[in-house]
């Protein structure tokens, strides 16, 4: 009889130490699905907008995106179909004014204010007064503090009464100021003052 009981406690510790085994499994699967690793991002939004002001209290720029993912550890902002509006100083000396409408399908502000645009880079002039109206390329470089831009492929600019086309693009939106320097072919409309 003594040999049934132990066989009989032999099985009942087996089967609670086999059920406290699948209690810790199940915690640790729970607890590793809620473990961020360091390649996601610290948060995800969509429909988001993002203002920013210099340290006077002036915007600087407004962002907006379909979807918008930080990274904490590396500072960087990726963004899914991005808009972003830089602003001036107003010539009235009133509040700033929208200059410039950066848009992509995907983008990235790193933590020192330096925009990457990437696929279908559109850069439009938002003053009338502009020299430059418009930019097309496929990725552009866009320091958003001091607004110089440079691009290394092909890029289209459309300003008043000319169209031109090069590689390598260097710049300043800010001055509507850019230099082609590779392969540039320009398109010159001439007035009829008469």
């Amino acid at each position: 009889m003594n040999a049934r009981w132990n066989i009989v406690l032999v099985v009942i510790a087996l089967a609670l130490l086999g059920w406290y085994y699948s209690l810790n499994q199940q915690d640790e699967t729970g607890l590793a699905a809620r473990i961020q690793t360091s390649d996601s991002p610290d948060y995800t939004a969509n429909k988001m907008e993002t203002t920013l002001y210099s340290v006077d209290g002036r915007k600087q720029y407004v962002a907006t995106a379909d979807e918008v993912e930080y990274f904490q550890t590396s500072g960087d902002t990726l963004f899914k179909s991005p808009e972003v509006y830089l602003f001036e100083a107003s010539k009235s000396g009133g509040n700033p004014v929208r200059s410039w409408r950066l848009s992509a399908d995907q983008a990235k502000i790193s933590k020192d204010k330096i925009l990457y645009l990437d696929d279908n880079v559109s850069i439009q002039s938002l003053l009338p007064e502009s020299k430059i109206h418009s930019l097309q390329t496929s990725s552009a470089v866009v320091n958003l503090t001091t607004q110089d831009i440079t691009s290394d492929t092909m890029v289209s600019i459309v300003g008043q009464s000319f169209t031109t086309t090069g590689k390598s693009l260097n710049g300043n939106l800010r001055q509507q100021v850019a230099t082609l320097k590779e392969q540039v072919q320009t398109h010159y409309e001439i007035q009829n003052t008469q």
